[in-house]
């Protein structure tokens, strides 16, 4: 047998307050075991960027990253701090693409010269937006609030 792995969710992902379940699965990288003579391949991560959440997306669609002759995303090399930025989106504002969607229909925020961004709340990023440094925007409304222009390092609440 495969080991389980456990994830407590609900019903309707774009309903914190919808019905909670939990989801089974199995590893099926665990499967390897069951096979005789069974091999895996080792793929290092310059072949590909894992994308498990928005913040992942919100990175890799953004100019932090550049795809290569031969398709594979790579971190810029004009990225200031030679890293990827650490992105912090709101995980129940952003739990499912269509909000990052929403958020970015305007323009993909630049991220080249940011070193980490977090979003509290609800925002749209406007056209040429740009993150530089170490960047946190709260919002407490509900109603998403605009982002535009250059963002230096700093707290931005939001109000309206």
């Amino acid at each position: 047998p495969l080991p389980m792995i456990k994830n407590n969710k609900t019903v309707d992902p774009k309903d914190d307050s919808s019905q909670k379940v939990v989801q089974l699965e199995t590893a099926m990288g665990a499967a390897i075991e069951c096979f005789d003579g069974a091999s895996a391949v080792i793929v290092p991560r310059t072949r590909f960027a894992p994308v498990k959440k928005c913040n992942d997306l919100l990175l890799l669609r953004s100019d932090a990253y550049v795809i290569t002759d031969d398709f594979r995303p790579v971190l810029n090399p004009a990225c200031h701090y030679g890293k990827a930025p650490i992105i912090e989106l709101d995980s129940k504002k952003y739990k499912l693409v269509g909000a990052l969607e929403e958020a970015t229909a305007e323009g993909i925020p630049s991220l080249v010269d940011c070193e980490r961004f977090s979003v509290t709340g609800k925002v749209r990023f406007g056209k040429d937006t740009k993150i530089i440094g170490d960047v946190h925007i709260h919002n407490r409304d509900e109603e998403p609030q605009l982002v535009a222009g250059e963002l230096g390092s700093h707290l931005y609440p939001m109000r309206r």
